[in-house]
């Protein structure tokens, strides 16, 4: 037993010291997900390397500092949310993606205009929080994962819900101070 304890508090240390902590932690978050997440492993690592994929190209030229844009991905249908200063390149950028492996679906919300200040990002990160905290303390949504995306006072809800905890949820996002307004981009399970 003493050599078991002795094994991982090594593993954690050097968990730690590499900056690996993120792996390991982040692999139980995954188990957890495909819990309730009907997606196979492979489909959510399609998923996130899709939307890295994605973040990837609009840090580079010409798109940097020219559109800011968050994409999330289901299957393959993936959501753009941002803000683009011209339209031309936002149809260029659009473009890229539809022809990106991977790709099934395009929903493109990105707004034509400057892209958000740092206020009004941080806003959007509180408003993040507060409809999280809300949703995890919400008894109807008990087991019941829901991602939370909040752009320019807008907030993204996504997950594989049935229609009535879509409802429940939406009803919570409603509710939280700041949300200007909700958009359900979920995939139901009935």
């Amino acid at each position: 037993m003493k050599k078991y304890r002795h094994f991982l508090l090594a593993l954690t240390v050097l968990f730690s010291v590499t900056g690996c902590a993120g792996i390991f932690i982040a692999g139980a978050a995954t188990t957890a997900n495909l819990v309730t997440d009907p997606r196979s492993a492979q489909q959510i690592w399609d998923d996130n390397h899709l939307e890295l994929n994605i973040g990837g190209l609009a840090h580079k030229a010409p798109y940097k500092d020219q559109l800011r844009i968050t994409a999330v991905s289901y299957q393959g249908k993936v959501v753009l949310i941002g803000q683009a200063q011209q339209q031309d390149l936002l149809d260029k950028f659009a473009t890229e993606v539809r022809n990106m492996k991977g790709v099934r679906e395009l929903h493109n919300r990105v707004e034509i205009k400057a892209p958000l200040s740092l206020g009004e990002v941080s806003e959007d990160s509180w408003i993040t929080t507060k409809v999280k905290s809300a949703l995890l303390t919400k008894s109807d949504l008990n087991g019941v994962k829901v991602s939370v995306e909040t752009e320019d006072k807008v907030v993204y809800l996504f997950g594989y819900v049935t229609r009535d905890k879509a409802q429940i949820a939406t009803d919570v996002a409603r509710n939280i101070s700041g949300v200007k307004e909700v958009v359900r981009g979920f995939n139901y399970a009935d």
